[in-house]
């Protein structure tokens, strides 16, 4: 989807207010978080129930999306996390916008649109963790952020995106080779059977799953698949494998990061809190290695607890 501002094609022009062209990252900058923002409805089922007869569930509600559970545990790390997302100006819409201040994040940015309603997610959770989700599509406009960066670049110090951007967000990579601000991008919620290598490449760092990895390269090792990311050498490529921790692929180096055992309650959101963490650890200049082994700790904690911000919620994030 295009920009709504009259940019007549030219990144330069664009950015012509700015400083960009001598562009320096300040101390503490912004982390700004695009894509998705929703209502949570999460059904989670009863080990012992006899099919045909009512099933024995508990429901609960909350903020959930990508990038709005993302910038939440980022927020609540530290970083001066702002949330770019499309809901509706309706009364879900205020109660998300609400919540997500309270973990920290500035939602000033939030395309309300009139006369939509908020998006929902419906989430059925089974008794051992694992999750089908059933989301509906948000009308992502890229103006605010694009103006944000033209008023702010030399302020900012990484950008999010969450894998539905993947197919539109070309405006912003550009507007990220002018200015030298990275944009990491998690491709969970992409769903094309191959991807544009030469795209990725202009990311700083390529988060995915195993999911997505197999559907790719119809392998779920990352290390087996490093002839297929050959031409991402100098990129940081992170798969999430659940349980079994993470796998790394940076300047040539394959590296497997294992997770903390942790009774798991829900895994909903647990790579939304990985690639937040990760991002606050970006933003702080941390060791890639080390920042990848803190970011699984984090997530692992995170599937002892119900829903995506579970962990939020019970007051639980002194990680430091």
């Amino acid at each position: 989807m295009e920009s709504n501002l009259p940019l007549d094609g030219s990144v330069e022009k664009l950015l012509s207010n700015t400083d960009s062209k001598n562009f320096m990252k300040t101390a503490e900058g912004f982390c700004l978080f695009g894509g998705y923002l929703n209502y949570d409805i999460t059904l989670r089922l009863n080990s012992k129930f006899n099919i045909g007869k009512r099933i024995n569930s508990q429901i609960r509600t909350s903020v959930g999306g990508m990038a709005a559970n993302s910038a939440s545990i980022a927020a609540s790390l530290g970083s001066k996390a702002i949330l770019f997302s499309s809901i509706g100006d309706d009364e879900i819409g205020r109660y998300l916008k609400l919540n997500l201040e309270k973990f920290g994040v500035n939602t000033s940015y939030l395309d309300l649109q009139k006369g939509l309603k908020s998006p929902h997610c419906i989430i059925q959770v089974e008794s051992d963790g694992q999750r089908t989700i059933i989301s509906e599509k948000i009308n992502f406009n890229y103006s605010k952020i694009i103006q944000f960066i033209s008023q702010n670049s030399n302020k900012i110090r990484i950008i999010y995106l969450d894998g539905y951007r993947f197919l539109d967000c070309d405006l912003l990579l550009e507007i990220s080779k002018e200015t030298g601000i990275p944009v990491i991008i998690d491709l969970d919620g992409y769903e094309g059977h191959d991807i544009d290598l030469e795209k990725l490449s202009y990311f700083n760092t390529i988060i995915l799953n195993k999911y997505l990895l197999k559907q790719l390269t119809d392998n779920v090792s990352l290390e087996d698949n490093g002839h297929y990311f050959r031409c991402l050498s100098s990129n940081k490529v992170i798969c999430t494998c659940g349980e079994d921790g993470v796998e790394t692929l940076f300047n040539g180096h394959f590296t497997k990061i294992p997770a903390p055992k942790v009774d798991v309650v829900d895994t909903t959101g647990a790579g939304d809190t990985f690639a937040g963490a990760y991002l606050h650890g970006l933003e702080k200049d941390t060791p890639f290695l080390e920042n990848v082994e803190n970011a699984v700790k984090i997530a692992s904690r995170s599937t002892s607890y119900d829903g995506s911000l579970g962990l939020l919620l019970e007051n639980l994030v002194k990680f430091d």
